[in-house]
């Protein structure tokens, strides 16, 4: 019976996270045509114009010139060391979050493990979180609230920085052998991880453009909303936006 029921749970929540992953793709290429594209068409690359996407590409270039730093065997090690640390870091975030209790946190060179006592909800969300959530890019959204307006484009940069490493920590960690993820199932998984992935991009294109409360409500609520309720007039939006 409770293996039944176990069956049950993974395929309606698979589902359900598969659906949301297909509504947010949506929402991400929306989000993408209505910031990324109408804000270059209207503004360039006029830098110092707090709505354009200048810190957001030089976030993600610098972080690539960062990479052959990694040649280097203690830049190498450090930056290993700074992974796990970061995996584990997001496992025992997410956890507070769902208010389980954390007993245990070590980061070593061959031993990484957060022992926890989970709560009656959140395993998939706690056990698929550093693959999924960036935590240095969350820590510093807040930040663009505060400051000139001319100086968001710092901010904008370090968010693509941090969601860079981010995006390099997933490759190299996302296996089918983790067992994060055979643990939630491997369809399960894929279809939480990219939900969560949809959503962040999604976030992070429309924060330029009008900063991250807005872009909160833009990618959660009115996205959405407007994709559910009027779809044939949301792809035509789209093909516009895109110059089709």
């Amino acid at each position: 019976m409770g293996s039944r029921r176990e069956n049950i749970v993974y395929i309606v929540s698979t589902a359900f996270f598969a659906l949301m992953a297909i509504l947010f793709l949506c929402v991400m290429m929306t989000s993408f045509a209505r910031n990324f594209i109408d804000m270059y068409v209207r503004i360039g690359w006029a830098w110092r114009h707090p709505g354009n996407y200048v810190g957001l590409i030089a976030g993600f270039i610098a972080y690539v010139a960062f990479l052959p730093a990694l040649v280097l065997p203690r830049i190498r090690h450090n930056f290993t060391w700074f992974r796990k640390f970061t995996h584990e870091l997001t496992h025992t975030l997410v956890a507070i979050a769902f208010f389980s209790k954390i007993n245990e946190f070590v980061v070593k060179d061959k031993e990484c493990y957060v022992s926890y006592k989970a709560g009656p909800v959140g395993y998939v969300p706690i056990t698929l979180a550093p693959y999924c959530i960036p935590i240095y890019t969350f820590m510093l959204f807040p930040f663009r609230f505060v400051g000139d307006s001319h100086y968001m484009i710092v901010f904008d940069f370090l968010i693509a920085f941090s969601y860079a490493f981010h995006l390099h920590t997933f490759v190299i960690q996302t296996r089918p052998s983790q067992s994060d993820i055979e643990g939630c199932g491997y369809a399960r998984s894929a279809a939480f991880i990219t939900f969560v992935h949809l959503c962040v991009i999604s976030v992070i294109l429309a924060i330029p453009k009008g900063g991250v409360l807005k872009a909160v409500c833009r990618v959660f609520c009115e996205y959405p909303a407007e994709i559910l309720h009027t779809p044939g007039v949301w792809g035509e939006n789209i093909l516009k936006f895109l110059g089709f």
